[in-house]
């Protein structure tokens, strides 16, 4: 029968951050798969939203890089 390893504290603390980053990423991709593509985020600055900065900034397109003013209609551009 074959002795088992015991963990070091460090190892025992990389498993756990491995697996908080590997919940992390399930969660992300679960809320990414969950979006529709008429959810589309928007607020008065972004007509894109892709994401928040660690501080809740919203980052994304602008409606200016667009040449949209907030919240004009796409058709009317076309």
């Amino acid at each position: 029968m074959e002795k088992k390893h015991k963990k070091t504290p460090e190892e025992k603390a990389a498993v756990v951050k491995q697996k908080k980053q590997q919940k992390r990423a399930k969660r992300k991709k679960e809320a990414r798969d969950n979006l529709t593509k008429e959810e589309i985020l928007q607020d008065d600055r972004c007509f894109f939203i892709a994401g928040y900065t660690s501080g809740g900034a919203p980052y994304g397109v602008t409606w200016e890089e667009m040449g949209l003013k907030p919240w004009e209609d796409l058709e009317e551009n076309n």
